[in-house]
């Protein structure tokens, strides 16, 4: 049931607004003489709407509104002044103080029942609105635990020291990183599902569960792709649904001391070892053709190497004027001798500052380093 606080130092007034009020079906009136005891009623309970009188002794209209208005929690309460003021600038104080609208003394029943019953649907809709919201959030929240969880909670493989880092611009997002060891090769994957939010994130984790099913049955870097890539066309209408993926991936052989690498429209990725060698895209992103081959590269990949991935919400951060972080900062910032925790740690401390905090997209890195063979690295397995 709706309560109604009215605040006027009159008592024939309240009593006549009590009676009008009265045909509005389901209302609970709560009265106050002046403006001070209507503060104190509002602290101790907010009611759903307070009609008040603009002049009164003691603390009037406006500044009991402004008193009102200090608490955050009585923002939303709709404020309908009453009086018989004629002077234009206290109904602009009035309005500044916070209410939301105003009734000329001596008022017309039928305007002010409709305008009463137009607010309090208002602040109806907007509770519902804000309980909505709440329920959207914790989902969010949830969602975003649970892509967590998605992502390798652990990069330990015999030979490598490898770290990553993932921020969704919004609580869940699209970019996914992953690595697996079959023995021989260090196979490591970083995607960017276009767009943000819930449907990025689905086809974050359908992408993730077919990559995973191909890993095994195609060894073949270039036909797994080809082959997610069919899937995805299907799935995602031929580009009709105006989604895509980019993918970058690579097989790191601690037999032959190779990296093969392949791009399908991905950012760049960095080889760090005695020169910066980057690789570009091998072919288009994920989603566009029906049927496309992705050339494969193959580089060295020695011991001391280490291989740095990233998705474009890195390159793409932007300072507050405007200005693109850019691969020129990112390449500055990458040395071979930095261990890739710290290496991830490095670009962050350069590019967060530089944005502000304020993520224009998802922003994901991972960073392996090949660690057998040089001092203090761990020795690869006998028959690995």
């Amino acid at each position: 049931m709706p309560r109604v606080l009215l605040v006027d130092d009159n008592r024939i007034v309240r009593d006549m607004l009590k009676r009008h009020i009265a045909m509005l079906e389901g209302i609970e009136i709560v009265e106050a003489s002046d403006g001070l005891r209507a503060v104190e009623i509002v602290q101790q309970a907010a009611p759903d709407m307070i009609l008040m009188d603009l002049m009164m002794p003691g603390m009037d209209g406006i500044e009991a509104i402004r008193r009102i208005r200090e608490d955050p929690e009585h923002a939303n309460i709709p404020i309908l002044f009453l009086s018989t003021e004629t002077d234009r600038g206290k109904w602009v104080e009035a309005f500044e103080a916070g209410a939301n609208d105003f009734v000329q003394k001596p008022y017309e029943k039928r305007e002010l029942l409709a305008r009463m019953d137009t607010h309090l649907r208002l602040a109806a809709l907007s509770r519902e609105l804000q309980v909505k919201n709440a329920l959207l959030e914790r989902e969010q929240y949830l969602a975003g635990h649970v892509q967590s969880q998605l992502l390798p909670q652990r990069l330990e493989f015999p030979g490598f020291e490898a770290s990553a880092v993932y921020q969704a611009q919004e609580q869940i997002g699209g970019d996914f990183y992953d690595a697996w060891d079959d023995g021989e090769t260090v196979r490591i994957v970083m995607a960017d599902i276009s767009g943000h939010g819930a449907s990025a994130a689905l086809l974050m984790a359908v992408c993730k569960g077919l990559l995973y099913s191909l890993a095994t049955s195609r060894p073949d870097p270039a036909d797994m792709v080809a082959e997610l890539n069919r899937m995805l066309y299907a799935m995602l209408a031929g580009g009709d649904l105006d989604m895509y993926v980019t993918l970058a991936f690579a097989a790191a052989s601690r037999r032959t001391n190779t990296l093969r690498f392949l791009s399908a429209g991905h950012a760049p990725a960095y080889v760090l070892g005695g020169s910066t060698l980057t690789l570009g895209p091998t072919g288009p992103g994920l989603g566009f053709h029906q049927d496309f081959t992705w050339q494969t590269l193959t580089v060295p990949f020695a011991p001391g190497s280490t291989l740095f991935l990233l998705t474009d919400g890195v390159t793409e951060l932007r300072s507050p004027t405007g200005e693109f972080f850019g691969e020129k900062r990112l390449v500055d910032l990458l040395h071979p001798d930095i261990p890739p925790r710290e290496l991830i740690g490095r670009v962050i401390d350069q590019a967060l500052p530089f944005c502000m905090g304020r993520l224009t997209d998802d922003l994901a890195m991972l960073a392996i380093r090949r660690t057998d063979g040089e001092p203090g690295g761990q020795a690869v397995p006998t028959g690995a």
